[in-house]
């Protein structure tokens, strides 16, 4: 005879419950990574719209990175440490008061000015960089609008992953 709280087939639900929400899960995190890949779209052509592109290198950072099995990395990575690199200065500019890197602005000077010469584009880097170091420079948001003009479709593709895994 059973007791009380003994409910046949319990256990069999339960394992059952469990499969399922792992598969919900697991179409949730495909329609977060969907609509990471529409943010980074949408920031790539904010950042062409607001002249922010020379070298390519910061438009070709945006990734969708899964950290692990519940959450996403959405955004513009320097590809040695996982670190925003220079977007977080573009997005949101740079105070005056310390001097960014000469080298990295001397990369961008010989693109930018197409200089023939590393000497002449090293010259121009340490120039930049001292500039910057005195006025600061000045935000050019492509990241957050972004996501702004993707919220919606960040709960639609959720939603919609998880309905076409329920059904």
């Amino acid at each position: 005879m059973a007791g009380p709280l003994d409910v046949e087939g319990l256990d069999k639900l339960l394992r059952a419950f469990d499969r399922a929400e792992k598969d919900v899960r697991k179409a949730a995190m495909k329609g977060l990574q969907k609509a990471g890949l529409g943010i980074i779209a949408d920031a790539q052509m904010n950042l062409r719209d607001n002249s922010s592109v020379v070298t390519g290198l910061l438009r070709q950072s945006g990734k969708v990175q899964k950290v692990d099995e519940e959450n996403l990395d959405v955004g513009f990575f320097d590809s040695q440490n996982r670190q925003s690199g220079y977007a977080y200065f573009v997005e949101y500019g740079r105070r005056a008061g310390r001097m960014p890197p000469p080298d990295e602005l001397a990369q961008w000077a010989y693109k930018k000015y197409q200089l023939h010469d590393r000497k002449a584009a090293r010259a121009a880097g340490w120039a930049l960089a001292v500039k910057i170091a005195k006025e600061g420079t000045k935000p050019h948001p492509f990241f957050a609008p972004a996501i702004d003009k993707n919220k919606s479709k960040i709960i639609d593709a959720i939603g919609g992953a998880i309905n076409d895994e329920t059904r």
